[in-house]
Protein backbone atom coordinates (compact mmCIF):
# COMPACT_ATOMS: atom_id res chain seq x y z
CA UNK A 1 0.00 0.00 0.00
CA UNK A 2 1.84 2.99 -0.72
CA UNK A 3 1.36 6.23 0.47
CA UNK A 4 -0.98 9.16 -0.77
CA UNK A 5 0.17 12.77 -0.22
CA UNK A 6 -2.20 15.50 -0.52
CA UNK A 7 -2.30 19.46 0.55
CA UNK A 8 -2.17 19.80 4.41
CA UNK A 9 -5.14 19.80 6.42
CA UNK A 10 -4.77 21.10 10.14
CA UNK A 11 -6.75 19.43 12.87
CA UNK A 12 -7.08 19.32 16.76
CA UNK A 13 -5.36 16.64 18.73
CA UNK A 14 -7.88 14.93 20.62
CA UNK A 15 -5.52 13.71 23.23
CA UNK A 16 -3.78 17.24 23.95
CA UNK A 17 -5.43 19.80 22.21
CA UNK A 18 -2.39 20.69 19.99
CA UNK A 19 -2.59 21.18 15.88
CA UNK A 20 -1.39 18.73 13.69
CA UNK A 21 -0.48 18.93 9.96
CA UNK A 22 -1.79 16.06 7.97
CA UNK A 23 -0.03 15.51 4.95
CA UNK A 24 -1.10 12.19 3.69
CA UNK A 25 -3.53 9.60 3.89
CA UNK A 26 -1.45 7.10 5.92
CA UNK A 27 -1.14 10.32 8.71
CA UNK A 28 -5.06 10.51 7.62
CA UNK A 29 -5.50 7.00 9.11
CA UNK A 30 -3.07 7.54 11.51
CA UNK A 31 -5.42 10.25 13.42
CA UNK A 32 -8.65 9.18 12.48
CA UNK A 33 -7.57 6.19 14.76
CA UNK A 34 -5.74 7.88 17.45
CA UNK A 35 -6.55 11.04 17.67
CA UNK A 36 -9.69 11.52 16.38
CA UNK A 37 -12.63 12.90 19.67
CA UNK A 38 -14.41 10.58 21.24
CA UNK A 39 -17.76 11.48 20.24
CA UNK A 40 -17.21 10.13 16.59
CA UNK A 41 -20.60 11.19 14.45
CA UNK A 42 -21.49 9.39 11.00
CA UNK A 43 -18.72 11.73 8.81
CA UNK A 44 -16.33 9.97 11.08
CA UNK A 45 -16.65 6.18 10.09
CA UNK A 46 -17.28 7.83 6.20
CA UNK A 47 -13.73 9.96 6.10
CA UNK A 48 -12.24 6.08 8.17
CA UNK A 49 -13.94 4.56 4.87
CA UNK A 50 -12.85 7.20 2.62
CA UNK A 51 -8.77 6.44 3.45
CA UNK A 52 -8.92 2.88 3.70
CA UNK A 53 -10.61 3.37 -0.04
CA UNK A 54 -7.88 5.40 -0.83
CA UNK A 55 -5.11 3.54 0.25
CA UNK A 56 -6.59 0.03 -1.80
CA UNK A 57 -6.72 2.25 -4.63
CA UNK A 58 -10.67 2.67 -4.77
CA UNK A 59 -10.41 6.61 -4.62
CA UNK A 60 -8.18 9.28 -4.60
CA UNK A 61 -6.03 10.99 -2.35
CA UNK A 62 -8.51 14.41 -2.94
CA UNK A 63 -11.54 12.44 -2.73
CA UNK A 64 -10.07 10.90 1.25
CA UNK A 65 -9.07 14.91 1.76
CA UNK A 66 -11.98 16.42 1.05
CA UNK A 67 -13.93 13.64 3.33
CA UNK A 68 -11.61 13.93 5.99
CA UNK A 69 -11.86 17.75 5.82
CA UNK A 70 -16.07 17.39 6.19
CA UNK A 71 -15.49 14.97 9.33
CA UNK A 72 -13.13 17.33 10.60
CA UNK A 73 -15.81 20.46 10.42
CA UNK A 74 -18.19 18.46 12.00
CA UNK A 75 -16.06 17.42 14.94
CA UNK A 76 -15.54 21.43 15.17
CA UNK A 77 -11.55 19.82 14.94
CA UNK A 78 -10.37 21.84 11.48
CA UNK A 79 -7.72 24.50 12.07
CA UNK A 80 -6.90 27.64 10.33
CA UNK A 81 -3.36 28.96 11.03
CA UNK A 82 -3.85 27.58 14.74
CA UNK A 83 -7.61 28.72 15.27
CA UNK A 84 -10.29 26.78 15.22
CA UNK A 85 -12.58 27.26 12.18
Amino acid sequence: MPNIYFPSVTVEAARDGKPRTITSVLQAVDFLMNDWPPNRRRLYGLARQACLDALEGNLTGAEARAVFIDAAKDANILMDYGRKR
